[in-house]
């Protein structure tokens, strides 16, 4: 069983670099997308066609793949360091927040990551986007909390260590449970 992303994702991962290049996605094509993107990742859980194989961790995350119907490589990403941590982006990559908070620190230059001095600096909450060119120096910090799809270009081969099974076993059910409250309540909020 495959998952289907929502067809904005293609267009921010096909964006050109020239900011006159923007996409133009319908703001109907940009809402309502969590609830059935969570049925949807639920299912292949459902189905016990989720595997460990190709799940690592890397930049403060876990990352387990999923399988997707075509284009980009897709992973769930669930928080394992809850600190600022740098994201060397390999390819155009589109961030779908589920759960919790994503703060996003953008540098002209990798000099100025480590003086701690931002670019561009924004923060995502649940439903929201966020699309970040290849190459582009950056670091993330996310909520406890966080559930996040990260999607990219098929072609980027993202490395990291090998989660254990352990490792695994408790990003997989985190994600699961995070996917389920969004389907129990409607919303990105989880349970009250």
């Amino acid at each position: 069983m495959t998952v289907i992303l929502p067809v904005f994702v293609s267009q921010l991962l096909g964006q050109s670099q020239d900011s006159a290049e923007v996409p133009q996605i319908e703001p109907s094509a940009a809402v309502g997308w969590l609830a059935p993107l969570a049925s949807r990742i639920v299912s292949v859980f459902d189905a016990g066609s989720y595997r460990a194989e190709g799940s690592f961790l890397a930049h403060g995350y876990m990352h387990l793949p999923l399988a997707l119907s075509d284009g980009p490589a897709a992973y769930l990403r669930v928080t394992a360091q809850s600190g600022l941590e740098p994201w060397p982006v390999l390819a155009t990559s589109v961030v779908l927040t589920i759960t919790g908070s994503l703060q996003l620190e953008m540098y002209q230059e990798g000099a100025d990551s480590l003086a701690q001095q931002p670019h561009y600096a924004r923060t995502c909450g649940p439903e929201e986007v966020l699309a970040v060119h290849a190459k582009t120096f950056c670091a993330t910090r996310s909520s406890a909390d966080a559930l996040h799809l990260l999607a990219m270009a098929p072609s980027a081969k993202p490395g990291g260590s090998p989660l254990t099974m352990d490792e695994y076993t408790g990003a997989a059910r985190r994600a699961r449970e995070a996917l389920e409250d969004v389907l129990l309540t409607g919303t990105a909020g989880g349970r009250r």
